[in-house]
């Protein structure tokens, strides 16, 4: 999974299509897009409708609210994403290879050697996690997996500039009753008023 760069994508000077091959890749690019702030150029929510079945797997999505098929943005010469690239996808133990670093809660990174996680000054056994990657201690949950771009001595193997984000745990947003309540007044566009 790597980061997308929304700041890009919107500006319609960069000339970004997104490509959604399936209809679930869809979904998500447009809840995405809404959860940006973005709508259709009608003004319509992204939730409403994905316009997928418009041009199925050839479905390209633009910055600006429109939508095309692969073809027009290729003949444009638009530079074409795949959002398969970028959606968050599952990850289970069972995913973890050898090689691959993971990120503990409180920050703390450990490299996957058989069926241990290595650091810098100590080590823990994948046998204690779930097969969600959390273990009974939460601030040994792992929330993100990384692979490594160049082999290194293990201090350099652990560096931001040395790793590649591959997954990252994204955990429901926590919200008040009024935060809840303003949300609910943007999305609906009336004004809601909470009662107990």
């Amino acid at each position: 999974m790597r980061k997308f760069n929304w700041d890009e994508f919107k500006n319609k000077d960069n000339k970004i299509a997104v490509n959604c091959k399936t209809e679930e890749e869809a979904k998500d690019f447009c809840k995405q897009m809404h959860e940006h702030g973005m709508k259709w150029c009608n003004g319509e929510s992204y939730w409403k409708n994905t316009k997928y079945n418009a041009h199925h797997e050839e479905t390209c999505y633009y910055g600006n609210g429109e939508y095309s098929s692969r073809d027009f943005a290729e003949k444009y010469n638009y530079k074409i994403l795949e959002w398969s690239d970028y959606m968050q996808k599952e990850f289970a133990k069972a995913d973890l290879k050898d090689g691959m670093v993971v990120e503990y809660r409180d920050g703390d990174r450990r490299l996957v050697i058989d069926k241990y996680l290595i650091g810098k000054k100590a080590h823990y056994e994948l046998s204690t996690y779930n097969e969600n990657l959390e273990d009974g201690y939460p601030g040994l949950t792992i929330m993100k997996v990384f692979k490594i771009r160049q082999r290194a001595i293990l201090e350099r193997i652990l560096d931001d500039d040395n790793l590649e984000l591959i997954w990252e745990r994204t955990e429901p947003k926590k919200m008040t009753v009024e935060e809840m309540r303003q949300k609910l007044e943007e999305l609906t566009g009336e004004e809601i008023e909470v009662t107990e």
